[in-house]
């Protein structure tokens, strides 16, 4: 019987006096006597009769018609990223704070069907040029930003405005534009960035420079003496002096 490797009846050559019992030398650990396995079993001379009453030949054939049932199963479910849309229609996945271009995507979604693609090859179409957009306008926005810096390095230097008047043309020009401009106005000339362009600050520092140099030093008409930047960024404040 296939149990008697694994129990061995007491007085049958497992006792101190007696070897016929004995493990071989090299023999298969107690543990794989539980739980047999092929090789385990031959080494321990176990009879082929066992491990097919352990494993039927009828239960290893059903394991196998269910293996291949489930991997035909598989095969035979279509992708539907291997799929040509029959109506036409492509859902592209863009990265996160990009938008899709609807009007694009309608115009697009036809021609990339008579072409053949794929939905997943639309989609790997569209994430290409995502990312070269992104590309773009990063590079972009680099751009930008270098151009600004340019233009307040020319301001800094310009003979007029620049120099020692630097900080003096600045605040006069941000008082014009605390005075005169419209909140429409600042929001563009800060979103744009055209506030730091130097023609825009020569241009706003003398209309700053002009006002003061109307204003007479105390009420009525009459030429006075030009009033401080700080006067006219906080009007409320009287000149010094």
């Amino acid at each position: 019987m296939c149990g008697a490797a694994v129990f061995a009846p007491e007085g049958d050559g497992m006792g101190d006096g007696g070897d016929a019992g004995a493990a071989p030398v090299g023999g298969v650990p107690p543990e794989s006597l539980m739980f047999p396995s092929e090789a385990g079993s031959q080494e321990a001379g176990a009879p082929a009769e066992c491990d097919s009453a352990v494993h039927p030949p009828e239960a290893k054939d059903r394991a196998k018609d269910v293996a291949r049932t489930e991997a035909k199963d598989e095969a035979d479910t279509p992708d539907p990223a291997d799929e040509i849309p029959e109506d036409g229609r492509y859902d592209f996945s863009l990265p996160e704070g990009m938008a899709i271009d609807q009007k694009l995507a309608e115009a697009m979604s036809p021609v990339l069907k008579d072409i053949g693609l794929t939905r997943g090859q639309a989609q790997a179409l569209a994430g290409a040029l995502a990312a070269h957009r992104q590309a773009e306008a990063a590079n972009g926005s680099r751009e930008w930003a270098d151009i600004q810096t340019g233009w307040v390095n020319s301001a800094k230097k310009d003979a007029e405005i620049g120099g020692a008047r630097w900080d003096a043309s600045v605040a006069v020009a941000q008082g014009a534009l605390a005075r005169f401009g419209t909140p429409g106005l600042k929001a563009f000339l800060t979103e744009s960035g055209g506030g730091n362009h130097p023609e825009v600050i020569r241009f706003m520092a003398r209309v700053g420079n002009a006002i003061a140099e109307d204003r007479p030093e105390s009420g009525g008409a009459g030429a006075g003496r030009p009033c401080e930047a700080a006067h006219l960024l906080f009007p409320s404040d009287k000149p010094k002096g």
